[in-house]
């Protein structure tokens, strides 16, 4: 089976007509916990993750199976009834992404951010910090942070470790032939990819045991469309 890489522009669930008719189509849970936040950004995040989420359950053929979501020992979401397919959720600003997969799988988009490739050294190692440091001074930079840190995100996310395993602790390699993880030896059980993007977001996901050669489809869902699958 694919695995599905979806990816979402939130901006329309700004219109609370829409907002409301698309909340009333995510479980349970996902309202609340969409509700929960203070500010519409944060709502129109945890409902636009939610939605991506519930159309690659249809799109696999597990629909239903968001409805069940529980959470492992450091918040790893997880289907209750279907612990053999895996997912994963990010957000940042107004971008929303969701990778599903028969592997284990983490994900993430971030905003290009001015000035945090001064941020390298606290965080990567003096290989990665040399790799950033081989762009131009500027945005470049700035991107070659963003794309480490997304990539560097994923696999913490897939080993349901997240932020409790410190990203200056193992070491990604970006070269031509692909992006090679060292943590604790080399690691080829991880494959890691990356969305080309010109929309000042990166975008990147990791599958455990997956082979090269495994499908997967990337696609970006129409979250407002009347006539789109996920409404």
């Amino acid at each position: 089976m694919d695995s599905l890489v979806y990816t979402a522009d939130i901006s329309v669930l700004n219109d609370p007509a829409v907002f409301d008719r698309l909340l009333g189509v995510v479980p349970e849970y996902r309202r609340e916990k969409a509700m929960r936040f203070k500010f519409q950004s944060g709502k129109s995040q945890s409902l636009g993750v939610g939605l991506l989420l519930r159309q690659a359950c249809r799109d696999f053929g597990i629909e239903g199976a968001d409805e069940n979501v529980v959470l492992g020992e450091n918040g790893k979401p997880a289907f209750r009834d279907v612990p053999d397919v895996h997912f994963n959720l990010s957000h940042s600003k107004t971008r929303v992404m969701c990778v599903l997969s028969p592997y284990e799988a983490g994900c993430d988009v971030e905003h290009v951010r001015v000035g945090r490739s001064r941020l390298a050294e606290r965080f990567f190692k003096d290989s990665e910090n040399a790799w950033i440091h081989s762009f131009p001074e500027g945005v470049e930079q700035d991107t070659a942070f963003c794309r480490l840190w997304t990539l560097k995100e994923c696999y913490m996310k897939v080993t349901g470790r997240g932020m409790a395993l410190s990203p200056d602790k193992f070491t990604l390699t970006m070269s031509p032939e692909g992006i090679v993880l060292d943590h604790d030896g080399v690691r080829p059980e991880y494959l890691f990819r990356e969305l080309e993007s010109d929309d000042g977001f990166r975008y990147a996901y990791c599958l455990k045991g997956a082979p090269e050669t495994h499908p997967v489809k990337v696609a970006e869902i129409d979250l407002g469309g009347e006539n789109d699958k996920a409404v």
